[in-house]
């Protein structure tokens, strides 16, 4: 069942076999309940496994990035990932926003 819920994962990032991923999807991991993390390290296993070789995370939260779309000047320092790049959001077209915002959060609880 594990490997179900990371190859939906995969499917959904389309991230399989990727030479360098994005990942933005990854809520909060608390380290001191021990599930989520157990899942996020289940998750890069598999990911390296099915032959990924980079990853890159954008730890944000969905709510700063949509605080920073509607408030630019308060975030203008707020940089994130982008397909292999790091760029100020606030200086990002509103669809890359749009579509930043839309990757962000999966649960690993």
């Amino acid at each position: 069942m594990q490997e179900t819920m990371q190859e939906e994962f995969m499917e959904e990032m389309s991230i399989e076999n990727a030479p360098v991923s994005t990942v933005s999807k990854l809520g909060t991991v608390a380290p001191s309940k021990g599930v989520g993390l157990k899942r996020l390290v289940n998750l890069l296993d598999y990911y390296f496994a099915r032959g990924g070789m980079q990853l890159q995370f954008n730890v944000v939260s969905r709510a700063t990035l949509e605080a920073a779309q509607r408030d630019p000047d308060k975030y203008r320092s707020l940089i994130v990932r982008v397909a292999g790049y790091s760029a100020y959001f606030v200086g990002l077209d509103k669809t890359v926003q749009q579509d930043i915002i839309e990757r962000t959060e999966e649960r690993l609880q």
